[in-house]
């Protein structure tokens, strides 16, 4: 595959489809063909399959209460109907791929939050997609360590959904974890960066985290 797969990766709220959409951005400006997909699927159907999208229903509902192996279950088969149909073509042809989230986000909230063997997750996601889609060639995770703020943003975001969120509901102690699993896993992962959104008390921008990311990509 000769095209370029990047996945930025985070806990909700750290600005990934902005980041994502801004990135796409800079790529074109580049001469480069761009996709953006959102894993286990989307509200813009240019990023997502309509099967994708439905699982990513069953997913976010979080009337629905569910074993953690059901979700490694639904988010494996929302990622590979998004890499048959999507990503894979996509890297066939040359093109640049941005993913809002891939497995890590699997690893980190059913592997760490959830508590599943992340062997296990990761022979599933191999099971389910290939060794290229475990293997980004840029991993760039964004973190927020202030609860308050990421509480913002998921609520200014989420003023017209009627259901709450199967993850982004849960308690600041999970979160805690989340981003910790997040810290660890980009120190154990190749081509993995760690943008800090805040820091030294202050709220980055989001132009001064589009300027790391063009910083991390900037040899495509």
């Amino acid at each position: 595959m000769s095209g370029t797969y990047i996945v930025i990766e985070g806990n909700d709220g750290t600005g990934k489809s902005t980041q994502a959409e801004l990135l796409a951005d800079y790529c074109r400006q580049q001469g480069r063909e761009v996709i953006i997909v959102e894993e286990p699927g989307s509200d813009d159907p240019d990023k997502t399959t309509p099967i994708a999208s439905y699982l990513r229903s069953l997913i976010k509902n979080g009337t629905l209460t569910r074993d953690p192996e059901i979700n490694l279950a639904l988010f494996s088969a929302a990622r590979r109907e998004l890499w048959q149909q999507k990503i894979a073509p996509a890297l066939n042809r040359g093109a640049v791929v941005i993913s809002a989230r891939n497995y890590i986000s699997t690893l980190v909230y059913q592997g760490y939050g959830e508590g599943i063997d992340t062997d296990h997750i990761v022979a599933i996601t191999k099971l389910f997609t290939d060794e290229r889609y475990t293997k980004p060639d840029f991993i760039i995770i964004l973190t927020l360590d202030n609860e308050s703020e990421r509480k913002k943003r998921i609520a200014k975001r989420s003023q017209s959904i009627d259901t709450s969120d199967t993850f982004e509901s849960r308690s600041s102690n999970f979160q805690k974890r989340i981003d910790a699993a997040y810290r660890t896993i980009a120190s154990e992962l190749p081509s993995s960066y760690v943008i800090e959104c805040y820091d030294n008390g202050h709220c980055k921008t989001v132009e001064q985290i589009n300027v790391e990311i063009q910083s991390i990509v900037k040899q495509l």
